[in-house]
């Protein structure tokens, strides 16, 4: 698992192997066995990894679905999505959501939520 995420996490930023071996200093072919699943990175390189790709080393090892770093122990998932728009660190596809990213989806959500409100209101006319 930890050869496919780096794999999903390196294309998602736009990178070749070699590119990334090169910001992270390693051999592109000791980067390319993590990939493959014929190495395992030592720790300290795995905590490189996390902290380049801004996930927990958990996410890497397929042991945390949330894949965030959190200064706070992890807690229950808010229900409320724009409560978890706030968050400071959200991921999609890998990518980490910027301030911009997040308000043009709460912009969307209350377009969404504005009409649904329309035809409930409708529904009782």
């Amino acid at each position: 698992m930890l050869g496919k995420r780096l794999r999903e996490l390196r294309t998602a930023k736009d990178l070749t192997q070699q590119k990334l071996a090169n910001m992270l200093d390693i051999p592109r072919g000791t980067y390319a066995h993590y990939e493959i699943g014929k190495r395992e990175p030592d720790n300290a390189t795995l905590l490189q990894l996390a902290k380049f790709f801004n996930v927990t080393v958990d996410y890497l090892l397929n042991n945390d679905t949330a894949g965030l770093q959190s200064a706070q122990p992890s807690k229950e998932p808010p229900n409320d999505l724009i409560k978890f728009l706030d968050q400071p660190e959200i991921l999609l596809e890998g990518m980490l959501l910027t301030k911009e990213d997040k308000a043009k989806i709460k912009a969307s959500l209350d377009i969404i939520f504005w009409d649904t409100k329309q035809k409930k209101k409708r529904e009782k006319s």
